[in-house]
């Protein structure tokens, strides 16, 4: 039997003036011993550690600690496989965590001899359900604050800590009024709800941000009440405005600079990441002009600099893949025609829904100097050469096989995606509109010519 242990692989940001430690002892029962991460928010910091046990059984068991120093009490979590827990460190004051992750129990037990803090955290709170999302605006409402009253009950006959308790109530708060945020995402709601989501996201405290139910809440919150009024729609261009209108709406009425900066900085570094620099300037603009923080600037810098690569003017990323009857094709061997790239799968319903369309493009613009390249993301090669064949599909036939530096480099999350490049290999444009889109037809007949 191979002894188990934890390895410490980072903990470098954790304060060294600390009163007194906090430390966590784990026991894991699992099939799959995984890495354990500790968050906490007094110093920013995510602790992973790699929990190593028994290898010999079908089920695996292990066990360790962390000794934690903080200054004061803050909220934290516990991430082990699918499984977040929230905690609460407070000095001198150990727990233990216990997972027994077998297929008979899934479950997790915290115990600990000086408070009864965080076994109270992972106890059973009652809150919204996926069947809520069904109630009208104006039932949402009341469900959600009754939902609040049976957790303060909850709370207050635990008799707890007074500052704790102060401090939970408003997790509770932002953990059920999150499902409020989400709800004004998807359906219009009347004023008091939008009151609701203002007054909880107006709130200047700082401490807050220690909490994921926080800043989950004015993610969605943010984001629900900037876009209430707006007609989004779809591909970049909609994202990207539905973005600027965000980021204005966080610059203006966000109070608290920390929480006005991660608003800011995540939407745009999600949005560039996805989507490239093209068209990004005002969210780059209201980025510089809000936020100054050393790690999310340096973050948006990164992801702006790998975005310029998309776009359009800019040489396109190269590829070699294999062809349909095993001959090696390169982006640089369609020199001197326009390529019209559908990145899609066997699998991927909306995928094959758009073949005929591309089909009667192929037809259409026969002779010409458009290439249409069909880049396969299918794992089994046989499965797409079979239907290929069978098919009789038309265009450049490749398969991707593992190599996924193309699609990266074009941050293709989801299929099918298009791409059209120019006769000298440059973009232009990085996320096509499809076979079945009237657009795509005028513009390919915007360029073709007979070869």
């Amino acid at each position: 039997m191979k002894k188990f242990l934890f390895v410490w692989l980072a903990a470098t940001a954790l304060s060294a003036s600390a009163q007194k430690p906090v430390t966590i002892n784990f026991k894991a029962h699992d099939t799959s011993l995984q890495e354990v991460e500790i968050q906490f928010a007094e110093t920013d910091t995510i602790i992973p550690l790699t929990l190593v046990g028994d290898t010999t059984t079908a089920t695996k068991h292990a066990e360790g600690k962390a000794v934690l120093k903080v200054k004061e009490p803050t909220y934290g979590r516990v991430v082990y496989r699918w499984k977040r827990t929230p905690i609460y460190l407070e000095p001198g004051k150990d727990f233990q965590m216990e997972w027994d992750l077998t297929p008979a129990a899934l479950s997790l037990e915290v115990t600990s001899k000086t408070s009864q803090v965080n076994p109270y955290l992972n106890g059973q709170l009652p809150g919204p359900v996926m069947g809520d999302f069904g109630k009208d605006p104006e039932e949402i409402m009341p469900i959600l604050d009754e939902y609040v009253d049976q957790c303060y009950k909850i709370l207050e006959s635990k008799k707890l800590d007074k500052l704790f308790v102060e401090k939970e109530k408003k997790r509770i708060a932002y953990r059920i009024y999150n499902f409020l945020a989400d709800y004004a995402q998807q359906k219009p709601c009347d004023q008091p709800v939008y009151d609701k989501l203002e007054e909880l996201a107006g709130t200047d405290e700082p401490w807050l941000m220690q909490m994921p139910e926080y800043t989950n809440f004015m993610s969605s919150a943010v984001t629900a009440l900037a876009l209430r009024d707006e007609d989004i729609e779809e591909g970049p261009a909609g994202q990207a405005k539905a973005v600027v209108t965000v980021l204005e709406y966080a610059a203006k009425n966000l109070k608290d600079k920390s929480m006005k900066e991660y608003i800011i900085g995540t939407n745009a570094i999600a949005l560039v990441k996805n989507n490239g620099s093209d068209g990004a300037e005002r969210i780059k603009e209201i980025f510089e002009q809000n936020v100054s923080d050393p790690e999310i600037v340096e973050a948006f810098k990164t992801v702006w600099t790998e975005g310029s690569v998309l776009v359009a003017g800019r040489p396109s990323p190269d590829f070699t893949f294999v062809d349909i009857n095993g001959k090696q094709v390169s982006l640089k061997d369609l020199r001197g025609r326009y390529v019209y790239i559908d990145v899609w799968a066997t699998w991927c319903v909306p995928c094959r829904g758009e073949l005929p369309h591309l089909k009667k493009l192929e037809e259409t613009f026969k002779g010409m100097n458009i290439a249409f390249v069909s880049l396969s993301c299918d794992k089994d090669k046989a499965k797409w050469e079979k239907m290929v064949k069978d098919d009789q599909m038309g265009g450049i036939q490749l398969w991707g096989d593992a190599d996924n530096a193309f699609l990266n480099a074009y941050r293709v999350q989801t299929i099918p995606r298009f791409i059209f490049l120019d006769p000298e290999g440059r973009i232009v444009n990085p996320d096509m509109t499809r076979p079945s889109q009237p657009e795509t037809i005028e513009a390919l007949g915007q360029v073709a010519m007979p070869l």
